[in-house]
């Protein structure tokens, strides 16, 4: 795999939910390949619920509809139906019809899409362990 040596951010865990909240200039297949990795990472570990705050992540224009369906399918494999995923991004990137919400639900993944992190919190605190 590619390092990503411009990027910062940890995962932390606390009890059955895990926090990414990584920064740095990417470019849209970067931004996907460390969201994935994120899925990834807590899925091997059974934790049911991933926030990743993507807010930090510069450098990409807003992912055309192609761009979403691939990257949602990616994240709904890698979650393989354990992951419970609650996204933060810039209001400017989300599409006002979630249609990766959408494609990703749709390929068996729990996920939703928030322009700030407390909406997301309290989403991913009232979702069950799959």
């Amino acid at each position: 795999m590619k390092e990503l040596t411009n990027v910062t951010g940890d995962i932390t865990i606390a009890g059955d939910c895990a926090c990414y909240r990584p920064a740095g200039e990417v470019s849209l297949d970067e931004a996907v390949e460390l969201v994935d990795r994120a899925v990834v990472f807590v899925r091997e570990r059974r934790i049911p619920k991933l926030l990743i705050n993507a807010t930090g992540l510069t450098g990409f224009a807003p992912p055309s509809l192609p761009d979403r369906y691939f990257a949602a399918r990616r994240f709904a494999t890698s979650a393989q139906g354990i992951v419970q995923l609650a996204l933060v991004v810039s209001a400017k990137i989300i599409d006002p019809e979630k249609f990766g919400v959408t494609v990703a639900r749709n390929a068996g993944m729990n996920v939703d899409v928030f322009a700030a992190e407390p909406e997301a919190l309290t989403w991913l605190s009232r979702q069950r362990p799959e």
